[in-house]
């Protein structure tokens, strides 16, 4: 497991140094020139392409386990993963050099990958924890499709959405990989366990220039596969391992799936918007503008990686339940309703705070 991590980590690393040495010669297309948008907190420009550096660390990585590993079934899950990103991978990546590809295909690209690992990897749920639904609901053709469809492109967009900050969207998603690789530890599951391994390398390669300074950006392209992945080994574990609870990858991946559930209701239903629309108080931009700067001159000075660690130490509600009680369904149901209501209680709070201040 070290030197699949090692080999990933270094592929990745490299790779995202060779982006950022060689951005003379890619900026024009690579380059988030436009720094006047409602979601942008970077004040120069910087090149949104550290999907490629993924890529790199994940084909480094899953070649090197492929060349020392004879196993066939730990090979044929590697390879129709990679495979099934593609789709989604390349929406994201198009969108980041051409700026032209909406969210609506973006999400139907995702539907696209969802649907490949579907029919290779059937990481379709058989239970949800709720007798009734699973007897009735589940059992009828196409729902396990349509659930996972949901499941992968939902999280796909929703972890695009929380990458606004330095490091935010990497740093969550190592963190719910270390929840993910101690469950299929616990469980015996050296498949997922390798993969979560060649994954968090490669996260931690880009990590290395993207925080606390953003030398570079995942991209459409970065963040849209990086939810692919999540969403599709969180299903996996679940459908491999019945000891593990059916709410136990909405635990760990409640984060950006309420952010994103909360934005569309706060857009639609109190701002009477579209759903669709960007704005600038999601729950992180609110803590940039409103809390770090509370902190002190220090803070003002770094408020970018400031906002990603108060946003992580605030996921650790969700996170650490799921390391420990994993099995216990009661457990995470209860915490998946705390994290909700302290969101949405933090979040108004944050709003009139910033009108009690002035801001």
């Amino acid at each position: 497991m070290i030197s699949l991590f090692s080999v990933s980590f270094i592929s990745s690393l490299l790779a995202t140094l060779f982006l950022i040495k060689t951005k003379r010669f890619h900026h024009k297309l690579s380059y988030d020139n436009d720094l006047s948008g409602t979601q942008k907190f970077h004040t120069l420009p910087v090149p949104r392409i550290g999907g490629f550096a993924l890529v790199v660390g994940l084909i480094c990585g899953g070649y090197y386990f492929a060349s020392r590993s004879s196993y066939s079934l730990h090979l044929h899950f590697m390879y129709w993963a990679g495979i099934a990103a593609i789709p989604v991978f390349l929406g994201g990546l198009v969108e980041d050099l051409s700026k032209n590809v909406s969210a609506r295909h973006r999400l139907l690209l995702a539907f696209l990958s969802a649907s490949i690992a579907f029919n290779e990897l059937d990481p379709g749920p058989k239970s949800i924890g709720w007798t009734w639904f699973d007897s009735n609901i589940l059992v009828l053709p196409g729902i396990s499709l349509a659930i996972t469809l949901i499941v992968i492109g939902g999280v796909a967009h929703a972890t695009n959405i929380i990458d606004g900050f330095n490091g935010l969207l990497i740093g969550f998603s190592i963190m719910s990989l270390v929840i993910f690789g101690n469950v299929c530890f616990q469980v015996g599951d050296l498949t997922l366990l390798s993969t979560i391994v060649i994954f968090a390398g490669t996260l931690m390669g880009l990590f290395f220039f993207n925080f606390p300074k953003g030398y570079i950006f995942t991209g459409d392209g970065g963040a849209y596969l990086i939810g692919f992945l999540l969403a599709l080994i969180s299903l996996l574990i679940l459908k491999r391992n019945p000891e593990v609870s059916p709410w136990f990858p909405l635990l760990v991946m409640i984060y950006p799936v309420f952010e994103t559930m909360f934005s569309i209701y706060r857009k639609k239903f109190l701002r009477k918007i579209s759903p669709g629309v960007p704005d600038g108080i999601h729950f992180h931009m609110l803590i940039y503008k409103r809390i770090v700067p509370r902190f002190g001159a220090f803070a003002r000075k770094h408020p970018n990686p400031l906002t990603s660690l108060i946003i992580w130490g605030f996921s650790l509600i969700s996170l650490v339940p799921a390391f420990f009680w994993w099995r216990e369904t009661w457990v995470m149901i209860l915490v998946v309703i705390v994290f909700c209501v302290a969101y949405v209680v933090f979040y108004f709070w944050i709003v009139r705070f910033g009108r009690f201040r002035g801001k």
